[in-house]
């Protein structure tokens, strides 16, 4: 009896055991799954991460400025055929640290010099976002090291060029990670992410002459619009800064960061002919006046450049010769109201839009009730005072001079492109400032500024010009005591037909004059056009 009970207890014993045993084997099973599935859904795709995807700037002939060099890249599997295809693409260093990196049964990224055609090795086209010599660097901006933008069309148009897609080599692996050999690699490039972009309004072509040009100044910069319609085709700023070493130009002197083309400076006789252009609106076109080197006005006197004095001025002479007490004289005799309207109109001194999310500073001017005061009055009248511009804002003026008395605001952007939609930049409508009679006699009398005047420097080889010089005093001074003047030349040209208008400004010591910078870029677009005519002497 008590055997068959031991017997029973025994055989209910075992199948205890066994079906605990069981449980943990199929508990270990269950876990052992679930572990694997985790490992097979993380490594089944192995990537290696190659560049930043990011949207391109274009010039206006849709030649890229950013993106714009491609270099090819293959990804290599850790195959026999991978490993083959390689080694006769490439040799010396590069070889032999791609093929330690297969060695070591590891898949391995190359920039090789064309595309690969062959098993377990795939090719694509990599653009370098900003290359080592950058045009109009100021104007395109920089991005941060988290790929956004951080000044210039790069912030502005960030939410377009900005992309959290990458260029990615993919090699497919098994679940513990190790590539598998027969299943080809292949990349992860969303190319219309890089087709994507900003359209400017720049001509890298013109922008290249006109930054030839504009090296020879310590710091200044030179804009260069369309007459017709106010695009900006270069803007070239110096000095440059190192994009490759953002962190140097920020401790350089003379500022290379800063966008001078868009800052505001002290304007001096390049405001001339605004007064001039108030005064022929408002029947004063036949005004002349003896200069005599100086000029009491209340109690103080205001000099002219020439102490001596320039003698009987006309309207004509006075712009030629630049001539202070005419327009000391003229400005008095015309009326504040009458000048500050017509500047307030070429919006010299406001914060101007040139793209979506993109502005000059905003600069100054006295107000009308200010220009009460004679004195204030004849400041103004020589662009100097309380006026600041912008080199960009200057535009205005000599594009109003240089076509029928009207502009448009300059801008940089000529459209952007999304998803294949081109979306135009609204660029505005034409503002009137003076008639087109108007326009067309300071056209004759700025071109004698530079055949007769103080602007000869200016005088192009290729073609006719008209403009004006300046040199602005800025009540601040050198460690010397010499002080610090803003050095213009505003034009245009052909004097007879313009095409382009050109503002030069120099905001420090001259190494040579702006007026010679003028001619330069004048010779060169010229030249580029192909419309070089004789010049008599």
């Amino acid at each position: 009896m008590y055997g068959k009970l031991f017997a029973h207890r025994a055989v209910l014993s075992f199948l205890l055991v066994m079906m605990l045993l069981l449980s943990c084997v199929l508990r270990v099973a269950v876990v052992a799954t679930d572990d694997y599935k985790q490992i097979q859904a993380g490594q089944t795709a192995y990537r290696i991460e190659v560049a930043r995807l990011r949207g391109t700037i274009y010039d206006c002939n849709m030649v890229p400025i950013t993106n714009s060099t491609p270099k090819t890249v293959a990804a290599v599997a850790p195959t026999p055929k991978g490993i083959m295809a390689i080694s006769t693409a490439l040799n010396g260093e590069a070889l032999q640290s791609v093929l330690e990196t297969l060695k070591n049964n590891m898949p391995a990224v190359c920039t090789v010099n064309e595309k690969i055609k062959s098993e377990g090795v795939a090719t694509t086209l990599v653009y370098n976002h900003i290359g080592e010599n950058l045009p109009a660097c100021h104007i395109v901006g920089y991005t941060d090291s988290t790929g956004h933008g951080v000044t210039g069309i790069q912030k502005a148009y960030d939410d377009l060029l900005y992309s959290e897609k990458n260029v990615s080599a993919v090699f497919t692996a098994d679940g513990k990670g190790n590539v598998l050999a027969g299943i080809e690699p292949y990349f992860e490039n969303d190319l219309s992410v890089v087709h994507s972009g900003v359209v400017t309004t720049l001509d890298v072509n013109v922008q290249a002459i006109a930054e030839e040009a504009v090296s020879a100044l310590k710091s200044g910069c030179a804009v260069v619009a369309e007459a017709s319609s106010g695009k900006i085709r270069a803007m070239a700023s110096v000095p440059t800064f190192d994009i490759s070493d953002l962190s140097k130009s920020l401790t350089q002197d003379n500022s290379p960061m800063l966008n001078r083309a868009l800052s505001a400076f002290n304007v001096g006789s390049v405001f001339k002919p605004c007064v001039a252009a108030a005064a022929f609106e408002n029947g004063y076109s036949y005004h002349t006046f003896n200069c005599e080197g100086s000029l009491e006005i209340v109690d103080r006197v205001f000099r002219c450049h020439k102490l001596s004095g320039h003698g009987n001025m006309d309207m004509c002479d006075a712009l030629s010769q630049s001539c202070n007490c005419f327009f000391y004289n003229l400005a008095i005799t015309l009326g504040g109201t009458h000048i500050y309207k017509t500047a307030s109109a070429l919006s010299l001194s406001t914060e101007m839009r040139i793209a979506d999310n993109l502005y000059t500073a905003s600069g100054s001017i006295s107000t009308e009730k200010s220009l009460l005061n004679e004195g204030a009055l004849a400041n103004l009248s020589i662009g100097q005072g309380n006026l600041m511009a912008s080199p960009v804002s200057m535009l205005n003026l000599y594009t109003a001079i240089a076509t029928d008395g009207s502009y448009y605001l300059p801008s940089i952007v000529e459209k952007t492109i999304s998803d294949g939609k081109e979306t135009l930049y609204d660029k505005g409508y034409k503002t009137r400032v003076m008639r087109s009679d108007t326009a067309s006699v300071l056209r004759e009398y700025l071109e004698t500024v530079i055949t007769d005047g103080t602007g000869k420097e200016a005088a192009p080889k290729s073609c006719t010009a008209a403009g004006k010089t300046a040199t602005a005093q800025t009540g601040r001074y050198y460690e010397n005591g010499e002080e610090i003047t803003n050095s213009w030349f505003c034009g245009f040209f052909p004097a007879e037909n313009p095409e382009y208008v050109v503002v030069v400004m120099s905001d420090s010591k001259l190494n040579v004059s702006t007026a010679s910078i003028f001619a330069k870029i004048a010779d060169g677009i010229t030249e580029l056009n192909g419309k070089n005519v004789e010049i008599a002497d």
